[in-house]
């Protein structure tokens, strides 16, 4: 054998063994789970989760205690998006109204659970103002992102009041609820916040501050404020899936059997005094649990009002339905 054929030979052998260590690599189960929340207390079970480490324990009863549980915290959904599509997270905690426009717009998504219900509030310190009719074109409304659920439940109030329900599109400003408490208490009186606690607490104990129009004022009646979602490739991952549901009502659970030691993980998590915490926690809004409802009043409205091209097919919605 030549020098250059056993060259080429040598080569082809390595290539072969890139190809079969690549397809090794591709082949291995996941490594990691990574779930991502939002800010606010809305999402105060994903804390407790976390802080329990309930996700682990079921993970490792299916058998998956090798995998790597990975939290993150994101502004809104289109972050969450993106990073969904990426990869970088597999199970995220978003608004009904951005899951609809996603799955409108191809995502490969469906609801997992329900994880709360929220009061959020649009306040103001403009004194001017006593119902969103009297909103002039140089006030700006804080909102995490254009197709959040503040903007929506906006809308709806817009279109009930006004006659139209993008009245108000032009003037939003995105931000996350940290940001925008930060440009409330900075700004003037031309800015407005669509908010939720804590954040909504922060700005209502500051002197000028009040509600302009609650959620609920604008909805009609309850609502869930997040649910859950996954792409089919963790949904078909069962152990997995099936442990995530698992961590959650476990989570779910222990809110309920066990206020004080609740009330400690969530200080430490949202870094609030006691009795601050407590009032918030006692607001008659504030429920967690795994239900979903307001879903089909979401859907009626945004495709009536073209924020979604159509209504979704049911068996588009919910994994386990």
């Amino acid at each position: 054998m030549t020098f250059f054929k056993f060259l080429k030979m040598a080569k082809i052998s390595i290539f072969l063994v890139l190809v079969l260590s690549l397809a090794a690599c591709s082949s291995k189960s996941k490594e990691k789970i990574i779930i991502a929340d939002q800010f606010g207390l809305a999402y105060a079970p994903i804390a407790v989760m976390k802080s329990k480490g309930f996700l682990e324990e079921r993970l490792k009863e299916n058998g998956q205690e090798a995998l790597e549980v990975e939290w993150k915290t994101l502004g809104n959904t289109s972050s969450i998006r993106e990073a969904m599509l990426a990869r970088e997270i597999d199970i995220a905690f978003i608004g009904i109204p951005p899951f609809l426009i996603g799955l409108d717009n191809a995502m490969d998504w469906k609801i997992i659970s329900g994880l709360s219900e929220s009061s959020v509030a649009l306040i103001t310190s403009d004194a001017a103002l006593e119902s969103i009719s009297d909103i002039t074109d140089d006030h700006r409304i804080i909102t995490p992102q254009p197709g959040s659920l503040q903007h929506i439940l906006l809308s709806m109030a817009a279109e009930r009041e006004l006659g139209d329900a993008k009245a108000f599109d032009n003037q939003l400003l995105s931000m996350s609820h940290p940001d925008g408490v930060t440009a409330m208490l900075s700004g003037g009186k031309e800015y407005l916040h669509f908010t939720t606690p804590p954040f909504l607490q922060k700005e209502l104990a500051t002197d000028g501050f009040r509600i302009l129009k609650t959620g609920e004022d604008c909805f009609g009646s309850d609502f869930t404020f997040n649910v859950g979602v996954c792409q089919e490739r963790i949904y078909e991952d069962t152990p997995v899936y099936e442990a995530f549901k698992a961590a959650l009502k476990d989570s779910l659970d222990y809110m309920n059997e066990d206020f004080e030691g609740t009330l400690e993980i969530l200080k430490s998590a949202y870094e609030y005094e006691d009795e601050e915490l407590r009032s918030f926690l006692a607001e008659d809004q504030m429920r967690y649990t795994m239900d979903v409802r307001g879903l089909e009043e979401f859907v009626d409205f945004m495709a009536r009002n073209e924020f979604i091209s159509a209504e979704p097919e049911p068996d588009s919605l919910f994994w386990d339905h």
